[in-house]
């Protein structure tokens, strides 16, 4: 992701920080492999050392997982033992890998505050709401961003569901929104294009049919069973409130018996990550370190992915362009 937006976001340096070495090692050998064959330029390393790290540098990308997977899956099965929803970010099991996540996250700030006071946290650490209300309280004032990738995944599958007036699909950078709520437990309460046009009723007409279901075309990354019956049930939440687009993550809340009864207790979505996904990147890193090239590696970037650079270009480069962040409300919302 970083080496296909060179042009409008240069690197001299990329430095991965874990605390888990061999973990770590698996991912960043394969990463100097194909940084020297697609951006040699760039001065690339590896480390555990925080000092290391944290010296020199503008912005830390930060996205961990405190627990890893084995974690993920006791939050998810542990509350639907008891029939309640089990589910990373929401309920009992989210309230877990927040209380989990925010020492560590201050941890990370701390080192960029004491050896790179002038970079940017941009942080995807999920639970994005509690961390965020934390480093607020906790570290008032810090050079930290919290941001979420939902919303932004679901632009990208609206997308797919409008046109312009000459047919052609938009881009999320296309649009012009509105979103309030926090990060997974939102709405879109106005969407425009560039020429002020309201693409609301393109997406609300699709919604009550649909919801997101044939949108999934749109990812490679959101395609476990657990997505399809969450992409399927946005036409549910939408009937909630019509006069809204709904982030998909409403129906925990809103239909949460529902959610219980077609989850398998015994089989969650961290068991799908970790036979799907996880395993797709740890084996791609595995052929690229065999192979010694990353030419058929298997990496691509995603909109999860690209929305960060965007970010941080808008603050490297002062652009003024609107971002979907997570800020205190002060009433914005009764």
């Amino acid at each position: 992701m970083l080496v296909e937006n060179q042009e409008r976001f240069p690197i001299s340096k990329i430095t991965l920080y874990d605390n888990n070495a061999e973990r770590q090692d698996k991912l960043a050998e394969a990463c100097a492999i194909m940084l020297k064959e697609k951006a040699p330029e760039i001065e690339f390393n590896w480390t555990t050392d925080p000092e290391t790290a944290f010296t020199g540098i503008d912005f830390v990308m930060a996205h961990i997982r405190v627990g890893l997977y084995a974690m993920r899956e006791l939050d998810e099965k542990i509350p639907l033992k008891y029939g309640v929803v089990g589910q990373e970010t929401c309920g009992p099991g989210g309230m877990a890998y927040g209380m989990r996540s925010i020492g560590p996250v201050i941890e990370i700030l701390d080192y960029m505050e004491k050896y790179s006071p002038n970079a940017w946290m941009l942080n995807y650490s999920n639970p994005a709401a509690i961390v965020a209300e934390a480093t607020r309280r906790l570290r008032p004032g810090h050079r930290i961003i919290n941001i979420c990738d939902m919303p932004v995944g679901l632009e990208t599958n609206m997308c797919s569901i409008i046109k312009d007036e000459t047919g052609r699909e938009l881009t999320r950078n296309d649009m012009e929104v509105r979103y309030y709520g926090l990060n997974h437990f939102g709405w879109w309460s106005k969407i425009y294009d560039k020429d002020g046009n309201d693409l609301m009723p393109q997406i609300k007409k699709h919604m009550a049919e649909n919801g997101f279901a044939d949108a999934l075309s749109n990812t490679n990354q959101h395609v476990e069973e657990s997505w399809i019956h969450t992409f399927q049930k946005a036409r549910d939440v939408y009937a909630v409130d019509p006069t809204t687009i709904p982030n998909t993550y409403l129906k925990y809340y809103l239909f949460p018996d529902y959610v219980v009864e077609t989850s398998n207790p015994e089989h969650t979505r961290a068991n799908e990550v970790m036979e799907g996904r996880e395993k797709h990147v740890f084996g791609a890193c595995k052929k690229i370190i065999e192979s010694g090239t990353s030419k058929e590696g298997g990496f691509e970037a995603d909109v999860h992915a690209t929305y960060i650079v965007d970010l941080a270009c808008a603050i490297a480069e002062n652009t003024n362009e609107r971002f979907l962040l997570i800020v205190p409300n002060e009433g914005a919302v009764e």
